[in-house]
């Protein structure tokens, strides 16, 4: 499994998952055709990045939303109930165990939640120790937050005496050895100072007095959440019955990841057995996991509507049953009663079953239809940013899109701009720093994706069509939006000229070169003498030059930058070209 990683700021890839067609063959129980696989993937949710026919694999991608196809157990059990193999949820027996987590108040000023569960008689091969390993990685990326929501533990059950303490101490007044540094016994504050793991994920505990650790009946360290696992429960070989911990903020977020690791760890052929947890402070004992299905009663016609068929009750439930849901005649007249598995961490909403029943009925036998009315068209505004995309691209210009939010430190200050921060549109109780307030110019979020991406072959040319936000207390709302065009080009001999030609080849692509004037001007943003002022009609509408060295260094840049930005308001609703 290979994890998406960051192409430029504001576009992120999606997670990834690279699929043996030979194990997946096992696991569906069934001979799969690499070609056939290629067709029927996408219509369970799933898209292809690649195929090696030489090699038999398949590397897929999944959205987020999904972390159940994390594994290739998971899409294995979908694929299933896509060839009719089974229907209905899947059922896993939850063993009842004896072993119990004491959870101490304390942890209500730092990580408030846990929950454990027992999986037995585990005998993996070495791919699925990975399928453990990588699971793991992409559960803490997308329900954990990378650990500051969620954070898993995996432990040698039969290494550790119960019953488990979970509580919080002082960061200096507990020792252990931990995994990948176990040779020495480090403090919880040397272990986030020392250790991989806690320089790494040190900033989810700042700021704590105290730090979440679980303990056995001996007072061994079983584990220092979000941070690393103690070398006493370290899974071997020779393991055989493993305990999971997950810790988190968030109640719901770790019981679905708990729900998704174990019965993942199911479908390997291990055995699940449940923990109690005893939250001590309002005397409450919960038993983890709780695998029951989750029920929903949903409306016939509202699920026919907007798939756009007319299925009778018997297709509807089939359809579901197919997408591995129970599903049978409600008592209410109209409706349908289904249960959802408790790894399908996405339903929210009943118009998520509209989606599950058109993937049961299948995208490819939905019939090719025009609503009745009107037919719509594109806005002005979509029309002149698709315009001037696809200019842009014919200049070998790559589009990046940034957030409206921004920082106002990096917007203004390493620009050289000055600003009053009265006179600048403020987040009230904004939840980071790093997004206080809303973009004025599209510039610093060019001279961002640079930094992010310095290291890319040059040269680098990108450009942003978007919106920005200016206060106007003469709007209804106190705040304009305007269409904004920026684009920048960096390398070792990025210049003027070579932005002007920019200029004069989207000016002259919109028809409107002979009203457009560059004239001379002054910006701090820009080196003096190398700094023009674009008018049109003899009106401002944008600036065009060489960046100040000292904003390329802001950036930490090595090369020259040189760039545009125009406002583009005033072509709203024009005839071009």
């Amino acid at each position: 499994m290979v994890k998406g990683g960051i192409l430029l700021k504001g576009g992120i890839k999606m997670p990834t998952l690279e699929l043996k067609v030979e194990r997946l063959e096992k696991l569906v129980g069934k001979k799969l055709n690499i070609k056939d696989l290629e067709y029927d993937l996408q219509w369970i949710g799933l898209d292809l990045e690649s195929i090696d026919e030489k090699e038999n694999k398949i590397k897929v991608e999944y959205s987020p939303n999904r972390p159940d196809f994390s594994s290739p157990e998971g899409i294995a059990r979908t694929l299933k109930g896509y060839y009719e193999l089974e229907l209905g949820a899947p059922t896993y027996k939850v063993n009842p165990g004896s072993l119990e987590i004491n959870v101490d108040p304390i942890v209500n000023k730092v990580r408030p939640y846990i929950v454990g569960g027992i999986i037995r008689n585990i005998d993996l091969d070495e791919d699925e120790v990975a399928t453990l390993m990588n699971i793991q990685e992409d559960l803490h990326w997308a329900l954990g937050r990378d650990r500051k929501k969620v954070a898993i533990g995996v432990h040698d059950l039969d290494k550790i005496v119960p019953p488990y303490l979970y509580t919080a101490v002082k960061p200096d007044s507990c020792k252990f050895r931990a995994l990948q540094l176990e040779r020495f016994e480090l403090t919880l504050a040397e272990i986030l100072k020392e250790h991989p793991k806690g320089i790494k994920y040190a900033h989810i505990l700042e700021g704590k007095e105290v730090f979440p650790i679980i303990f056995d009946k001996n007072k061994e360290v079983i584990s220092f959440p979000p941070i690393i696992n103690g070398i006493l429960t370290m899974v071997t070989d020779d393991t055989k019955n493993l305990f999971i911990d997950i810790t988190g903020t968030d109640f719901r977020a770790i019981n679905y990841t708990l729900n998704i690791l174990s019965t993942t760890l199911a479908e390997m052929g291990a055995k699940i057995e449940s923990v109690k947890v005893n939250y001590n402070e309002d005397r409450r004992q919960i038993t983890t996991p709780d695998l029951n299905l989750m029920k929903w009663t949903v409306s016939k016609k509202y699920i026919n509507d907007y798939v756009g068929v007319n299925l009778s009750e018997t297709e509807m439930i089939k359809c579901f049953q197919k997408v591995r849901f129970n599903a049978k005649p409600s008592k209410e007249k109209g409706m349908v009663d289904i249960w959802v598995p408790a790894y399908r961490v996405d339903i929210m909403h009943a118009v998520d079953f509209v989606e599950e029943c058109a993937i049961g009925y299948g995208y490819f036998n939905l019939p090719t239809t025009i609503r009745e009315g009107c037919i719509g068209e594109f806005h002005p505004f979509q029309e002149l940013c698709n315009l001037i995309r696809k200019i842009m691209i014919g200049a070998q210009y790559l589009e990046v899109i940034n957030f409206l939010l921004t920082n106002s430190e990096r917007h203004y200050n390493f620009m050289k701009r000055e600003y009053v921060l009265k006179d600048l549109i403020q987040i009230l109780n904004p939840k980071s720093k790093e997004l206080d307030t809303t973009r004025t110019q599209l510039l610093p979020g060019l001279m961002e994706n640079l930094l992010y991406n310095r290291s890319e072959e040059k040269p680098i040319k990108i450009f942003e069509v978007g919106e920005i936000i200016e206060l106007d207390l003469s709007t209804e709302t106190g705040a304009r939006q305007d269409l904004h065009l920026a684009a920048v080009t960096y390398h070792e001999n990025s210049n003027f000229t070579e932005i002007r030609s920019l200029l004069d080849h989207l000016t002259i692509s919109l028809g409107i070169n002979e009203k457009i004037k560059v004239m001379p001007t002054t910006s701090p943003t820009y080196i003096e003498g190398r700094v023009g002022k674009i008018s049109y009609n003899s009106e401002s509408i944008g600036i065009i030059g060489e960046i100040n060295p000292e904003v390329i260094l802001n950036f930490n840049l090595e090369f020259p930058v040189a760039a545009l930005e125009m406002d583009m308001n005033k072509f709203l609703g024009k005839q071009l070209i």
